[in-house]
């Protein structure tokens, strides 16, 4: 891999290139990852689907999206620990990955029953795009644990989508790893469960040290 990481500044090192990327800006790589997917990958995607469509082109709509979503996950997972990805890495992947199946099947089903227009799938399609950062967040805590760090901050971005309790989360200032969930989950707090309000739509952060 042409990068490296450095648990000492929280860093993605290029060392061909003497390149240093902090957390915030792998954060900013994540994000972009996902703008452009939005912007280059759905509404190609949707273009499957007629106005009333049929079960075929519905099983392909869903298929496309499917192996969008499995690349997006394995992507960003892959960032966070630097093409390391270890046997557990892969198991939380592959849980995270059945939950979002579960729901775009009840999806596909909406879609072929007319229920949802591609005004509405496309909202909802970028929704289950953007829950893919969780993944990078949950390989980084592992990351993170095997490193030596022992706490965390949770990072409220304070854009249209942060809510009471990502501020509220925000304002508990440095806990120990695990007690916050992974941003783009859909929750905040693992403990009393707390979820977020922007649900997937969560652009929030966390720090470690």
């Amino acid at each position: 891999m042409p990068f490296q990481f450095e648990s000492n500044g929280i860093e993605w090192v290029d060392e061909a290139l003497g390149r240093r990327i902090s957390l915030d800006g792998v954060g900013d790589l994540v994000d972009t990852l996902i703008d452009t997917t939005d912007e280059d990958e759905i509404d190609e995607i949707l273009e499957i689907l007629s106005e009333q469509p049929t079960a075929e082109e519905v099983k392909r709509w869903k298929r496309r999206f499917w192996l969008l979503l499995k690349w997006l996950y394995v992507a960003l997972a892959l960032v966070a620990a630097v093409g390391a990805l270890t046997i557990l890495d892969w198991e939380n992947i592959q849980i995270l990955l059945l939950a979002q199946l579960t729901w775009l099947d009840r999806f596909a089903q909406e879609v072929a029953s007319g229920a949802v227009s591609k005004a509405e799938a496309r909202r909802r399609m970028r929704m289950y795009v953007n829950s893919s950062r969780s993944a990078f967040w949950t390989v980084l805590d592992r990351v993170m644990r095997d490193a030596g760090y022992t706490e965390e901050r949770w990072i409220a971005i304070g854009d249209a989508n942060t809510c009471s309790p990502c501020n509220e989360a925000d304002m508990m200032g440095w806990q120990p790893i695990g007690t916050f969930a992974e941003p783009g989950s859909g929750y905040v707090l693992r403990d009393p469960t707390t979820e977020c309000q922007g649900l997937s739509l969560c652009r929030c952060r966390k720090e470690f040290r």
